[in-house]
């Protein structure tokens, strides 16, 4: 069975990888596949931010008296 990776572990591996980028470490032929894996890293990471943010405002709201708000409640409008 394989474990999901959390927050922290993708964050770190992420930080690493831009480090190796910074450095001129990563090949040419590894660059692309390093940038697509280093942007679905980005997007689990804002994903996870997004679901904490509206689980806290959820409790938040429970403690306080009021109505929980849905996810598209809290949402940010373009």
């Amino acid at each position: 069975m394989k474990k999901t990776k959390g927050y922290s572990e993708v964050l770190r591996e992420l930080e690493e990888t831009i480090e190796r980028m910074n450095r001129g470490e990563i090949p040419i032929d590894a660059l692309e596949d390093t940038v697509k894996s280093a942007a679905q890293k980005i997007r689990f990471l804002k994903d996870r931010l997004k679901a904490t943010e509206a689980e806290i405002t959820k409790v938040l709201k429970e403690i306080e008296g009021q109505p929980p708000e849905t996810t598209e409640d809290l949402e940010e409008t373009p």
